[in-house]
Order: C-alpha cells, then sequence, then structure tokens
C-alpha cells in the first residue's frame, strides 16, 4: 500500500495501520476494490504475529481469508505501481 502512494505521490506517516494508509489512498483517488479495503483487518495479525498470544486465536477460515486478501492486495498494487 505505501508502494500504491508512492506511485500516487502521497505523503503518508510512518505507520502499519492499513486502514489509515487505505483511507489515504481513496482520498486520493484511487479506485480502489472492496476486497482490498478488506485488507484493513489485516492490520491485526501484525500484532500477533510480533507479540504472540495477546490477540485471538485464528481459524483455518479467517487465515484462509487473510491468505486471499493479501494477494489480491498485492496483484492490485502490482498494476498501479507497474
Amino acid at each position: 500500500m505505501k508502494g500504491v502512494l508512492i506511485a500516487l505521490r502521497v505523503q503518508f506517516p510512518y505507520t502499519h495501520d492499513l486502514a489509515e494508509l487505505l483511507s489515504l489512498i481513496v482520498q486520493n483517488g484511487q479506485a480502489t476494490p472492496e476486497q482490498i479495503l478488506e485488507a484493513a483487518k489485516l492490520s491485526d495479525y501484525a500484532v500477533e504475529a510480533r507479540y504472540p498470544g495477546l490477540g485471538e486465536p485464528v481459524t483455518h477460515e479467517e487465515y484462509l481469508d487473510a491468505i486471499n486478501i493479501a494477494e489480491a492486495v498485492v496483484i492490485w498494487a502490482e498494476k498501479i505501481v507497474g
């Protein structure tokens, strides 16, 4: 997402908050499909990865959903960044 913001020439704060980064992308006019907007929930997994045991256990379905969203974000971003 930071690569997309760089491609759009948008300054962004030092953050790992995907909701905040997505908000900046949308505010700057970039078409953003619904599945990409769902990536905001992936921020929760970053906390769990850094601090095991602090978050709720992840189900297999949630894991697969997160992987699908992340893959969609990469494909979407690559089209914009070129």
